[in-house]
């Protein structure tokens, strides 16, 4: 996470223009939140994440949601390369839509939206490139990664959250959302009848809350900085 963190940041240098608005999902959320706090407010000016909160708060909201424990138990899973590639790589590619289904329960992608998805994972390297992940985060050496997920997001922060998602539970997901870990502050926002993958589902609905909360940050700077 910490080399994906700093080639994001290396990325908006190259972009320029200033400090940046990130938005990332899932992995993505996580990655665009250690950015976050490695680059800090000269360089992020706002976090937007999708389906994923601040993983500090959501390791000690754990206790308080056995039921996450069971929606998550595919990470363990996951901590072998191999048992991880027999799931999700068994029939045509079953493992990976059966948990399209589950994290998206109410959620019918286009047949050449998921063809796509599945196309990324038809080779053995695919999939083990992509549950790699799960594996690096426990790794020995992880410990700036560690670091960087865990601490302080010091810009504004939305988190967006499909009510229905059942990969990352809309209640745990609250439960998570610790001011502690957001001193210029954090908002949350659930999407009703939208999953883990709200962005594909309902992506309207996302765009226009995030731009909203955007457009209201933009209100809030220009009134504190007393100019019209």
């Amino acid at each position: 996470m910490a080399t994906l963190a700093r080639d994001t940041l290396s990325q908006l240098e190259q972009l320029g223009g200033g400090p940046a608005v990130i938005l990332g999902h899932d992995w993505g959320a996580v990655i665009a939140t250690a950015a976050a706090s490695l680059g800090g407010p000269a360089r992020v000016r706002a976090l937007v994440t999708l389906a994923v909160p601040h993983l500090g708060g959501a390791l000690g909201a754990l206790l308080h949601h056995p039921a996450q424990l069971v929606r998550s138990a595919y990470m363990l899973r996951f901590q072998r390369e191999a048992a991880a590639r027999a799931w999700l790589g068994a029939g045509d590619l079953d493992g990976v839509r059966a948990l399209w289904a589950r994290w998206s329960p109410g959620y019918t992608p286009e047949p050449e939206a998921l063809d796509a998805v599945l196309d990324a994972l038809r080779s053995p390297e695919a999939l083990t490139a992509t549950t790699a992940y799960y594996r690096q985060a426990v790794r020995p050496g992880a410990g700036e990664s560690w670091r960087l997920m865990l601490g302080q997001v010091p810009c504004p922060a939305l988190l967006l959250m499909g009510e229905d998602d059942g990969c990352i539970g809309w209640d745990f997901a609250r439960r998570s959302a610790k001011p502690e870990y957001f001193p210029a502050g954090l908002t949350v926002t659930g999407l009703a009848n939208a999953g883990h993958f709200a962005h594909q589902e309902r992506p309207d609905e996302v765009n226009t809350a995030a731009l909203a909360w955007l457009q209201r940050l933009g209100q809030s700077a220009h009134s504190h900085s007393g100019e019209p």
